[in-house]
């Protein structure tokens, strides 16, 4: 018996550059799309939809979502047991919930020998990507992505992809995962946006400036120096912003001495990704370097490896690949 295995990125989000009544689109953003943890999911035929290992509740939910909105659609698909083999947890800044969700539609879909659907349909089904389109697009294409915003006038469709590069292969991102509370999530998150009066056009000029005269030269460039100078820049901003939502520049107030900690070491581009509690910072440092930075990290702030590792920017989104028992071979 054969299945699908696949393999999805895991997803940093920098910040949004526009919200609010005035602005022409809704959010916007910048992101990067990384390897570790990411997601790893099998599905095998089955007589019955299943699902086993971490997340299996999510998985679960996804597949009736899933099966309705192709039910609608016209469109029969065949069950499927999920085995769930690696998988992050959700709300903690790693987009955890749009990746699981579109990894089991794709699985879904291309079991039963149907067509690779690509992100705008992935969305549509599983009903993600309505506010950033870094998550989606990243799934399909990995790399440090830049999205235009939704249409003021047909919100519903997925944001444009506006640029995409990759990094530098010797840069390294760390990521911290820390045993916080998780980041504003779900209602909670959709009742913040709502009362909030969004972003100042003038905020939103020096966002996209950043992000266009900055992050984005300076990553096509290779000049971590100046990238991580553009970003921790676009970090600020937007921490200033969301500091009515999370008590603070950061969703913790101790991640404000975790990221002087990692300036200290020398590292760039310091900053919490989407509501946290995750931290990033990049470096261009040898294995070596990494491994003591890493280590004194971890007994500097009690953490573990799962809490602390340095991972890559992802250069390719999803891949999947054909399984047996005792074989497997890209699909």
């Amino acid at each position: 018996m054969n299945g699908l295995r696949l393999e999805a990125p895991s997803r940093l989000h920098f910040g949004p550059l526009a919200w609010g009544t005035q602005a022409p689109r809704s959010f916007g953003g910048v992101g990067l799309m990384i390897d570790r943890p990411g997601i790893e999911l099998v599905a095998w035929p089955a007589r019955d939809w299943r699902a086993e290992g971490p997340l299996a509740a999510r998985v679960k939910q996804t597949i009736e979502q899933v099966e309705g909105a192709l039910r609608d659609e016209d469109v029969r698909v065949n069950p499927l047991h999920f085995e769930v083999r690696r998988a992050p947890a959700e709300h903690v800044g790693l987009g955890t919930g749009t990746q699981l969700s579109f990894a089991v539609a794709r699985l879904m879909v291309e079991s039963s020998g149907l067509a690779k659907p690509d992100a705008a349909a992935l969305a549509r089904w599983t009903g993600r990507g309505r506010r950033s389109a870094i998550g989606p697009l990243g799934f399909e294409r990995g790399g440090l992505i830049v999205d235009g915003g939704h249409r003021r006038d047909d919100p519903g469709r997925l944001a444009p992809l506006i640029s995409r590069l990759d990094l530098p292969a010797g840069w390294s991102v760390l990521v911290i995962v820390p045993n916080f509370p998780a980041g504003l999530h779900g209602p909670e998150e959709s009742a913040a946006f709502q009362r909030w009066d969004g972003l100042p056009d003038t905020l939103t000029d020096r966002l996209c400036r950043i992000v266009l005269l900055g992050l984005l030269p300076a990553a096509a460039e290779g000049d971590l120096k100046s990238f991580g100078a553009s970003l921790e820049d676009l970090q600020r901003e937007i921490g200033r912003a969301f500091e009515p939502f999370q008590g603070g520049p950061y969703a913790h107030p101790a991640l404000a001495e975790w990221a002087d900690w990692l300036r200290d070491q020398g590292l760039a581009g310091v900053g919490q990704s989407s509501w946290g509690p995750a931290l990033y910072a990049f470096t261009a440092q040898p294995a070596e370097q990494r491994e003591l930075l890493l280590a004194a990290l971890r007994r500097r702030f009690d953490l573990g490896p799962a809490n602390a590792f340095f991972a890559k920017p992802k250069r390719h989104g999803t891949r999947l690949e054909m399984v047996s028992r005792t074989t497997a071979h890209v699909a």
